[in-house]
């Protein structure tokens, strides 16, 4: 039912989430779904949490990588490339959990847990690496923050008439954050 759940969220968002469409898409009864989760905000939890602990390990697991790349310059793109692409399929519930479920106090709650800590592991890794300081790793967090949220509200062609390929968009954020931390 969670993943239900989330494949409304990502062609519908919250307002495609009844306990009757994830019934019919998780071809279960409407009594399972209450039984399991108690009612739609329980089973919006589940799917948040899904969602959320998803990005954090993916993150987790990109700066696992990061760490065994020894030049700076090769690890700042593999994790720019890993953000990008973390965004990209996890744009549904972004979107859903950040901006349409806002005023929600326990989905509020959840957000500001994996805000501050994705944003504890980006500053703690860029001033380790780059002897950043707090203020200019705080920065670099803010910068991929603002992308990972943009790209959860707008589609591409809304930011801009022009194109750019994910490659050349994730090389220059790799560059961007580079200039912001470089010693």
């Amino acid at each position: 039912m969670v993943d239900a759940t989330l494949e409304l969220l990502e062609t519908g968002g919250l307002q495609a989430v009844t306990v009757a469409a994830v019934a019919r898409q998780a071809g279960a009864s409407n009594g399972s779904l209450y039984h399991r989760f108690g009612d739609r905000a329980g089973l919006l939890r589940a799917a948040q949490e899904r969602a959320l602990s998803a990005i954090e390990e993916e993150t987790a697991a990109a700066f696992a990588r990061a760490d065994g790349e020894a030049d700076d310059v090769r690890a700042l793109r593999l994790l720019a490339h890993a953000a990008l692409d973390i965004f990209a399929r996890h744009r549904g519930p972004m979107r859903a959990f950040l901006v349409e479920g806002q005023g929600d106090p326990a989905i509020d709650a959840r957000n500001e847990r994996s805000s501050h800590l994705l944003a504890s592991t980006v500053t703690g890794w860029l001033r380790g690496r780059f002897g950043a300081s707090r203020s200019d790793a705080e920065a670099a967090w803010r910068i991929l923050f603002a992308l990972g949220a943009s790209q959860a509200l707008f589609e591409d062609a809304q930011v801009s008439p022009g194109s750019l390929d994910g490659a050349a968009f994730a090389d220059a954020v790799a560059r961007a954050v580079g200039a912001v931390v470089a010693p």
